[in-house]
């Protein structure tokens, strides 16, 4: 287990008035994003870490932590 900070984004998509949900693996040095991740200012942090694509679908609704992501090819 390493010290990345896993997170499941929840953005409001407002041009098809739908959810989105985005797993991100963000580096330990974010610490307020830990332990605040819906204060307005982690919001705008992570809105920034997030892929551009992403970025346009709107505000983040809500943050859960994740123990751990995991990449498998097949």
């Amino acid at each position: 287990m390493n010290n990345d900070l896993n997170l499941l984004i929840t953005l409001y998509d407002k041009q098809h008035d739908t959810l989105v949900r985005v797993a991100l693996k963000v580096e330990d040095p974010y610490a307020n994003l830990r332990f605040f991740p819906m204060e307005p200012e982690s919001r705008a942090r992570l809105h920034q870490l997030l892929p551009a694509h992403v970025r346009s679908c709107g505000p983040i609704v809500n943050v859960e932590t994740l123990f751990e992501i995991s990449e498998t090819s097949q």
